[in-house]
């Protein structure tokens, strides 16, 4: 495997597996209620909106599959995103490794181009002023930002600890590389200097000798340098590698060894159990919560998080409301003269609005409002048209 294409560390990103299929699902419940109304439209407008619910519902399922199969390696100096059918490589540049709060006091402003539903993907605006490059699959509370060429990249790992682990190994690695470049840059041109300089221990009375033509390497040689360079480099990427598990290793061993054993270990003894004098003291279930005890939700906070949400649901559900309640009541046997554009309508009104307003909600929240009520007061009318 080529030293670029050396696979440091995976690392695993958080994700949030119900908001990542609500927009697919959307888009799939849009797609089926399309394609169902071309079904009863039937003739060539039937058959174009049965093609275009089918083209949303397979657009769906591959936007499922991307985000659900989107992983992150940490390369030597690269990070590769990929995903099914593509990736994204993004060189790793000079700049401080930085973590930014998304959430909570503090937080700073990211405004993302694709972020309506808790996860994002691909540009966004952080503090309204500087774009950079956003992969983040689940409401974290904080992401980590990476130079890159592309600009810096805002990632949501699992563990940070370990996305920064692989990114110093990474460092390292290149470093390495970079010495190992450098003395195989640097010795071919030293060669020819060393072969020409006369002897300074030479008796004075002698003529120092002409300087000998540059040294031509032949191919044996060249084919040799070229062994022993390839040869440093794995070398240097075996050592490199090495301190990166024994790194880890003693990380681990840290984290699970107690307190008063890695003291004993580092030959540093345990200091004396110290008395303190009794004093009554009020008990804390009196002024705190216990631990176990559930904390109660704020049901407002959820209810005015989650409503922009199922605002974008509205026109669907309405459209598949009134068409559930004209086949009950058999309006439905209309002629087909009569049906066509109250389906069209209907679709007009019911799923596309729904995507409008999720487009809505993605690029212009503040029109989120205008276009749901213009869709149902749509609905209101084809109902009446339809059921009156």
């Amino acid at each position: 495997m080529p030293a670029e294409r050396l696979v440091l560390a995976p690392i695993r990103l958080a994700r949030a597996p119900l908001r990542l299929l609500f927009g697919p699902l959307l888009l799939v419940s849009a797609g089926s209620v399309a394609a169902a109304g071309g079904v009863v439209i039937g003739n060539a407008a039937g058959i174009a909106l049965v093609a275009a619910g089918l083209v949303v519902v397979v657009l769906a399922i591959y936007l499922a599959l991307v985000l659900f199969t989107l992983r992150l390696n940490v390369e030597v100096a690269t990070l590769r995103l990929t995903w099914l059918g593509g990736e994204r490589r993004y060189v790793l540049s000079r700049g401080p490794v930085t973590r930014v709060p998304l959430r909570g006091p503090g937080a700073a402003p990211v405004r993302p181009r694709f972020g309506a539903l808790g996860w994002a993907i691909g540009p966004a605006m952080l503090r309204r002023s500087e774009g950079i490059e956003m992969v983040r699959l689940a409401r974290s509370a904080s992401v980590i930002l990476v130079p890159t060429d592309r600009g810096r990249l805002a990632i949501a790992p699992s563990s940070e600890e370990q996305l920064l682990t692989a990114l110093g190994a990474a460092a390292r690695v290149q470093q390495r590389l970079d010495e190992v470049a450098a003395r195989a840059r640097i010795q071919p041109l030293l060669a020819p200097l060393g072969a020409g300089q006369p002897d300074r221990f030479a008796p004075a009375r002698e003529a120092p000798p002409a300087a000998a033509p540059p040294h031509l390497l032949t191919g044996i040689e060249r084919a040799i340098l070229e062994e022993r360079l390839a040869a440093e480099r794995a070398a240097a990427l075996a050592a490199a590698e090495a301190e990166r598990q024994a790194a880890l290793e003693a990380a681990e061993l840290a984290s699970s060894q107690p307190p008063v054993a890695a003291q004993a270990a580092a030959g540093v003894p345990p200091r004396a159990r110290m008395r303190q004098r009794t004093t009554w003291s009020r008990p804390a279930w009196l002024h705190a919560p216990a631990v176990g005890r559930p904390q109660p939700v704020d049901l407002a906070r959820s209810v005015a998080r989650l409503a922009p949400f199922l605002a974008t649901t509205l026109p669907l559900l309405g459209a598949v409301a009134v068409w559930a309640t004209a086949g009950v009541l058999g309006r439905l046997d209309l002629p087909e003269a009569q049906l066509r554009p109250v389906s069209l309508a209907l679709a007009a009104s019911g799923p596309l609005a729904a995507l409008g307003a999720l487009a809505a909600r993605v690029w212009y929240p503040r029109l989120l409002g205008l276009v749901v009520i213009s869709a149902l007061a749509g609905l209101v009318l084809v109902g009446r048209a339809l059921l009156g």
